[in-house]
C-alpha cells in the first residue's frame, strides 16, 4: 500500500493544478468544469494529505449514502465521467485547441487513476478494521 500511496503522491497534482490552457474555448470549459474539480478534490486531496478520506464515510449529515468503498468509487467515477464527456464533446478546430483537450483528458486520466488508488486504501482500511 506504501507503493501505492507514494504514486498516488507523485501524481496528485498533475490532475489538480490549473493547466496552461492555450486556446479561450478550453479554458472556458476548465472553468467550468471547476465545480467537478472542486467536489473531486475534497476526499482525494484528504488521502494525499492523511493518506484515507475516511470522514467521507463518517460525515453521515453531509454523505448519509457514504457506506462502502464501492459507493465512494461510484461517486467518483459518475464525476470523472461527466468531465471527460464535456472534455471530450468539445472539438479542436486549431493546434492550440487539440493541445488543450489533450491536457484536459491527461487531467482525466491522473484523476481516474487518483480515485482508483483512493479506492484501494479504503478497501484495505474496511478489512484492517
Amino acid at each position: 500500500m506504501e507503493e501505492a500511496l507514494e504514486r498516488y503522491k507523485e501524481v496528485f497534482w498533475d490532475g489538480f493544478h490549473r493547466p496552461k490552457l492555450l486556446s479561450d474555448k478550453f479554458s472556458a470549459i476548465w472553468k467550468n468544469l471547476e465545480p467537478v474539480n472542486e467536489q473531486l478534490s475534497g476526499p482525494l486531496f484528504a488521502v494525499y494529505e492523511k493518506g484515507h478520506c475516511d470522514y467521507f464515510f463518517l460525515d453521515k449529515n453531509r454523505f448519509p449514502w457514504m457506506n462502502i468503498p464501492e459507493d465512494f468509487m461510484q461517486w467518483c467515477t459518475d464525476r470523472i465521467e461527466k468531465y471527460k464527456e464535456t472534455v471530450e464533446l468539445e472539438l479542436s478546430t486549431n493546434n492550440e485547441e487539440a493541445h488543450d483537450k489533450e491536457v484536459l483528458l491527461f487531467q482525466v486520466d491522473i484523476k481516474m487513476e487518483l480515485a482508483d488508488i483512493a479506492y484501494e486504501i479504503q478497501c484495505q482500511r474496511l478489512l484492517q478494521h
